[in-house]
């Protein structure tokens, strides 16, 4: 899917006229930018925030790259959840790209998305493998399947407000599991950081120079495995010292994160979904 659209095609794709569409771009609705000829490329997140905030429909999404039936999902009880998890056990990509699009154009919050959607349809598909009514193939598709759901609404959410306070994360050495991590990512996003997932398997020590580097107001860790826990906690509280030195919050999740193992952490705070993470971060971004 291509960023950059002529209004000609954001125009059909909507529903509207060209000329309606460039009074919108005139108006600075619209972000748009000019080719070495002039004409003007339109970035596709921010139609997508434009449609997304005054509300208007998506007619025909498939000129702009996007699942078509966009609109149809029932917004109402578990009926989205469903759906998902159905998309993601029979591999069905593009069922599952159209359900979080039409959350997110139905002005649904990210964070809302990942913890009522994602979150819950992921842990049911990984329910299904452990008690063996679902094959590791079935297993592994999904997990794909999501990978790239995650990143189509990456496109959609955009990489933040250009002028937003600066946030990395990832996940720690030990721990390869990356979709709670990208989807701290885009709740940040979402809610106006600047936010950039470092990946995963990333040493204390990095990490260390990263903060030191770069200076981010918050850094997000996901943890959902442990390799030593006794190692794991000298390093820890080592990020932490560091983290404070020049100026940043640390905010950690994960199912790894046992009771008896955070007594033993020092962190500015924990979440246990990614509306906390929403919540949080709000509270460090400047308000005018």
């Amino acid at each position: 899917m291509s960023p950059f659209f002529s209004p000609k095609e954001i125009a059909a794709a909507i529903g509207v006229s060209e000329s309606s569409l460039k009074r919108w771009v005139d108006k600075g609705l619209i972000q748009a930018e000019k080719t070495g000829g002039g004409h003007r490329r339109l970035q596709l997140d921010s139609v997508l925030h434009y449609v997304r905030d005054a509300g208007k429909s998506i007619i025909r999404p498939e000129l702009i790259g996007l699942p078509e039936g966009l609109g149809s999902t029932s917004l109402h009880g578990d009926s989205g959840i469903s759906e998902f998890q159905g998309a993601l056990a029979s591999g069905d990509e593009m069922t599952a790209r159209r359900v979080v699009l039409d959350l997110y154009l139905s002005n649904t919050s990210v964070a809302t998305i990942c913890d009522t959607v994602i979150t819950p349809a992921f842990q049911k598909i990984g329910e299904l493998w452990q008690c063996g009514s679902m094959e590791v193939f079935e297993e592994r598709r999904a997990c794909e399947t999501c990978s790239r759901v995650i990143h189509e609404l990456r496109r959609a959410v955009g990489t933040g407000e250009i002028d937003g306070p600066l946030a990395m994360g990832g996940t720690l050495d030990g721990d390869p599991y990356t979709l709670a991590a990208s989807m701290s990512e885009l709740v940040l996003r979402d809610c106006g950081w600047r936010a950039n997932s470092l990946g995963n398997m990333l040493p204390f020590a990095t990490l260390c120079k990263a903060l030191e580097r770069d200076r981010p107001r918050l850094l997000w860790l996901s943890v959902a495995s442990i390799r030593d826990v006794d190692r794991f906690v000298a390093g820890f509280n080592v990020l932490f010292d560091t983290a404070t030195t020049f100026g940043s919050a640390i905010a950690v999740g994960g199912q790894a994160l046992t009771a008896d193992i955070r007594r033993l952490l020092r962190y500015t705070t924990y979440c246990d979904n990614f509306r906390h993470l929403e919540a949080f971060s709000t509270t460090l971004i400047p308000r005018d």
